[in-house]
């Protein structure tokens, strides 16, 4: 059905039934975000999953009647449950890897607007740090939503309208897209609970938004009530959404579970073994755990054959099997969860042995996470071009009317560049050769990048100065230093 056959219907609950409809069938947000924070109990082999086991309890002194120690209880010993950060490191990494570079806004044409746009994105909505979270709830939780909405505000003493913007996930209500037969979004449903009416009981809520209009349904008493629909003044779903089709780690969950039930096997091994046992051979007396300087005093015979004394003997049971296959698993494991979610393992242990590797050497180490971040993009590239279509849209029907025509010529246009850090040497170096080896800057281009440097015009000056001094004591008279 299209949206416009759907809104029609006189059944304002089947419209709600209509919209609320999740793309995926079997997506279970709420189990992703459990077991992107720890919890481990999604699949049966996951780590939460070990079952609690009971053992009985035997008396060190009371024997039965065939001299066997009696038993006097039992206790429940609960398993190692280790649960790693890895699904945090996992979408983190990749993020970063999209959003994480330096974000540059550039425009088809510079005009005094393009300026106060790229100052409203960069410092006002802060969209670097928006489109960053806004990856990261995507790959934990399969699916955002990016609302921008005109808020009221306060400009020059005067009230004026703003953008801002909200990242809606599974804490902030349900949320739908509606799509038409080209895939293009023609709706936005959101589903929340809050205050209503003159008495400021909670109610259930339906907001739905098309290009054209916003619709909003209460349900007052189990039935829904659609209020008067609004204009939508930014003549455009004012909304980015995104999804996929599984959590960023989904693909590496068996090696996954095998590694913390491997960790948490481990960890019981260790508890079990790790106290050592004596063993002692004949007649003994033990000191007590209390006694200070202990001993272990043995009972001393002599064989009335040979003559040869004889006594007792003790050494401590101590567990002699390889952990070499342990840790070959352990490790073939943990690389299986990195390079399986092509993500980099930046922990310092692996860092620090790398050395200072050209800039291209270190493109080439992380080239898989970049061909991840290539493939991410089909998703969010879509994503930041229509943020950058919403505000302006919103700015040119909404907050700044005046600049609508400006704002249609500057076409904004944003990249993000790469998160690895610059090597500036091998840059500069690889300029000068590509320049013939001349300067790149002039010197007051140099004297501005200096963090010395307090005011540009002031230094050159007095660099000037000082030159023609150093001219003047060396005798050079008629001479003056080049500017």
């Amino acid at each position: 059905m299209t949206i416009e056959e759907i809104l029609a219907e006189e059944d304002k609950s089947k419209i709600i039934d209509l919209l609320c409809k999740d793309t995926i069938d079997d997506r279970d947000v709420e189990e992703y975000v459990n077991e992107y924070k720890g919890k481990r109990e999604r699949r049966p082999n996951s780590v939460g999953n070990r079952e609690s086991k009971t053992i009985d309890i035997y008396s060190d002194t009371d024997v039965d009647e065939e001299g066997n120690p009696k038993k006097t209880g039992s206790k429940t010993v609960i398993p190692a449950k280790i649960s790693t950060n890895n699904p945090k490191r996992i979408v983190r990494t990749a993020a970063a890897f999209l959003f994480g570079g330096d974000m540059q806004v550039s425009f088809a044409e510079e005009n005094e607007v393009a300026q106060y746009f790229k100052d409203f994105v960069t410092d006002r909505l802060k969209l670097k740090s928006v489109l960053n979270k806004f990856a990261r709830t995507v790959m934990k939780e399969t699916k955002s939503a990016i609302l921008f909405y005109p808020a009221p505000t306060i400009v020059d003493e005067k009230p004026a309208t703003e953008i801002r913007l909200k990242i809606l996930d599974h804490k902030n209500g349900e949320f739908y897209p509606h799509f038409d037969e080209y895939d293009n979004l023609d709706a936005f449903t959101r589903k929340y609970k809050a205050p209503w009416g003159d008495e400021g009981k909670e109610h259930e809520i339906v907001w739905v938004q098309t290009a054209n209009h916003e619709y909003t349904y209460v349900n007052v008493g189990g039935s829904w009530e659609e209020q008067t629909p609004k204009p939508n003044l930014a003549k455009k779903i004012t909304v980015v959404y995104a999804e996929q089709d599984e959590p960023e780690w989904e693909d590496v969950v068996t090696a996954m579970d095998a590694l913390e039930n491997r960790l948490s096997r481990l960890v019981d091994t260790n508890d079990y073994f790790s106290e050592p046992i004596l063993k002692t051979y004949g007649a003994t007396a033990l000191p007590s755990k209390s006694t200070v300087g202990k001993q272990i005093e043995f009972e001393v015979s002599v064989d009335p054959d040979t003559g040869k004394m004889m006594h007792g003997d003790a050494d401590y049971l101590v567990w002699q099997q390889s952990v070499e296959s342990v840790k070959l698993e352990l490790g073939t494991l943990r690389e299986e969860v990195f390079s399986g979610t092509s993500t980099p393992d930046l922990s310092f242990e692996n860092m620090r042995g790398i050395g200072a590797l050209s800039g291209a050497a270190l493109e080439l180490m992380f080239m898989d996470a970049f061909i991840k971040s290539a493939e991410k993009m089909e998703i969010f590239g879509p994503v930041v071009i229509r943020c950058f279509s919403v505000i302006t849209a919103m700015m040119a029907n909404i907050t700044n009317v005046d600049m609508k025509e400006q704002l249609k010529a500057a076409k904004p246009k944003i990249t993000f560049g790469t998160i690895l850090p610059d090597n500036l040497t091998e840059l500069v170096d690889t300029l000068i050769k590509a320049n013939g080896d001349k300067p790149l800057n002039s010197r007051e281009t140099i004297t501005a990048r200096s963090p010395f440097t307090q005011n540009v015009k002031e230094e050159m000056k007095r660099m000037q100065d000082e030159a023609n001094e150093d001219i003047a004591r060396m005798g050079m008279v008629g001479m003056v230093a080049a500017p």
